[in-house]
């Protein structure tokens, strides 16, 4: 078995952490294992990534009232740095 690292925002690694456990998942990696199975056999459906103005991700994800300024402002810089956003 091969290991993938990723890093997540501390707000949305709890939720994983609390969604596994509430599904009955041993481990968050198990939670995505079984995410990424899905997705491979077509039961799950993603989105494509649709770039819009940062001030409108900025608002948008305000206006939900479930993030704080501080997750906001990551997710926005985060956005800035990568390569949909570059300059």
């Amino acid at each position: 078995m091969n290991t993938i690292t990723i890093s997540l925002p501390s707000q949305i690694a709890k939720r994983v952490n609390a969604e596994a456990q509430k599904k009955g998942f041993a481990t968050r990696s198990e939670f995505i294992r079984a995410l990424l199975r899905r997705y491979f056999t077509g039961e799950l459906k993603l989105e494509p990534f649709v770039q819009r103005p940062l001030e409108e991700v900025r608002q948008g994800l305000s206006k939900t009232g479930k993030y704080n300024q501080k997750f906001i402002d990551s997710v926005v810089k985060g956005l800035e740095t990568s390569s949909f956003y570059e300059r």
